[in-house]
């Protein structure tokens, strides 16, 4: 009698001799681009993943109760890096290919989210995304036409260089993923940061713009407080102030959206009185 897939452990069926053709593997991360299709605030991105990991887990689990069960345990909730997902996607197939307890897979699920999670949102958002938007940016500035076509194109570039790749990684990692994760995670992630930091800075200083309409009327000559004082004393000062000034606020739980009002409306009033 076959057990109940709600109190399955083990699958049924341990033949571990399924073939996960290079055409099955393609079309399973093929899908994980849409990993983030059917985000919610329950399961994030469950159904996503899900729909990535159905045909390869249709022909792992021939047994109906082991497909159940699979599917299951796949449909739970979870939530990590879109652009380093298809390495777990890799790992997790090779754990099933192997018949590996639930609980584990479950374990190794829960265990490397925040981890990747974290290396990812390095890795994408503040270093990969700010490095080839500015450079898009500056281009669409000295009237380049195709800048943001440009920014799109390099983006995705550099997301399938490392997409497709760290697929195939995970893989041939597969159990021994987590401890190797575990140990490089944290060095990973910091230089991210501080590579994505850096980039930020020189933002910074090349696109926010803030010029002071304060001057002192001098004998023979005017003394403008920007250019003449605040400058004198470091370079883009004024930028890198209203950049400090907005983290700040988001820091203390100012949403982004109230920040940018803030900006809009004090920008406006100090115009007005001739400060900006």
């Amino acid at each position: 009698m076959a057990k109940n897939n709600a109190n399955i452990e083990e699958y049924v069926d341990q033949d571990t001799n399924a073939n996960l053709d290079a055409k099955l593997m393609r079309q399973s991360w093929l899908r994980m681009l849409w990993v983030q299709a059917s985000f919610n605030y329950q399961r994030m991105q469950s159904s996503g993943f899900l729909y990535a990991m159905i045909p390869a887990l249709k022909r792992i689990h021939k047994n109906k109760t082991d497909l159940s069960a699979s599917l299951k345990l796949h449909n739970e909730f979870f939530n990590t890096s879109p652009w380093l997902v298809t390495f777990m996607m890799g790992v997790i197939l090779a754990m099933e290919k192997g018949k590996q307890p639930l609980e584990t897979i479950r374990s190794f699920k829960v265990a490397a989210m925040g981890p990747i999670g974290g290396i990812g949102d390095a890795m994408a958002q503040l270093t990969i995304l700010p490095i080839t938007a500015s450079i898009a940016a500056s281009l669409a500035l000295d009237g380049v036409g195709i800048g943001p076509l440009i920014f799109l194109l390099m983006f995705n570039l550099v997301r399938f260089a490392i997409y497709v790749p760290i697929f195939n990684y995970g893989y041939k990692l597969g159990l021994n993923a987590l401890g190797m994760l575990q140990q490089q995670s944290k060095a990973f992630s910091r230089g991210a940061t501080i590579v994505g930091l850096t980039v930020v800075g020189a933002l910074t200083a090349s696109f926010v713009r803030v010029k002071l309409g304060l001057e002192i009327p001098l004998t023979g000559s005017v003394l403008n407080i920007q250019q003449d004082v605040l400058d004198k004393i470091m370079p883009n000062i004024l930028p890198l102030i209203v950049v400090i000034g907005c983290y700040k606020l988001i820091m203390r739980g100012i949403s982004p959206v109230k920040v940018m009002l803030i900006m809009i409306i004090g920008s406006i009033v100090l115009h007005y009185l001739g400060v900006l």
